[in-house]
């Protein structure tokens, strides 16, 4: 039987994820983010993800200049990774109500004592992006 679409005709998009390494415990860095003049910070209830297996501790961040969001995952969840593809990248921050993360966001971010690394991972495949399309 003939398919009704072409194969590219369902391609899922999704921004830019940012891999984020921290030098403390979350409770601690979510602290610093807290106390940060730039930044409101909320604790979420859990992410489930796409196979409703695992939860997945979040925070979103919100940028009090424009009121720009974000959010901030814990990678390994409660049975599994949100995005498996990284296996070491234990936070993950992305949009969750625009096209990409604000890049004042990330300018902070990176100058933060407490963060290690901060950077752009790889765009997800087909089938990883489930577990993001759930968070818009």
């Amino acid at each position: 039987m003939p398919s009704l679409f072409a194969s590219g005709e369902f391609t899922l998009e999704y921004p830019t994820i940012y891999g984020i390494a921290i030098n403390q415990r979350l409770l601690g860095f979510i602290h610093t983010l807290s106390k940060h003049p730039d930044f409101h910070v909320e604790c979420y209830d859990d992410i489930i993800d796409y196979d409703q297996k695992s939860y997945h501790l979040n925070y979103v961040i919100t940028l009090l200049d424009d009121e720009s969001q974000c959010i901030l995952i814990k990678n390994r969840g409660s049975s599994s990774l949100f995005y498996p593809k990284y296996k070491n990248i234990e936070y993950l921050l992305c949009s969750i109500n625009e096209n990409q993360v604000n890049p004042e966001i990330i300018q902070i971010f990176s100058k933060l004592p407490d963060i290690s690394l901060c950077f752009a991972l790889e765009s997800p495949n087909q089938q990883q992006i489930l577990n993001f399309i759930k968070l818009q």
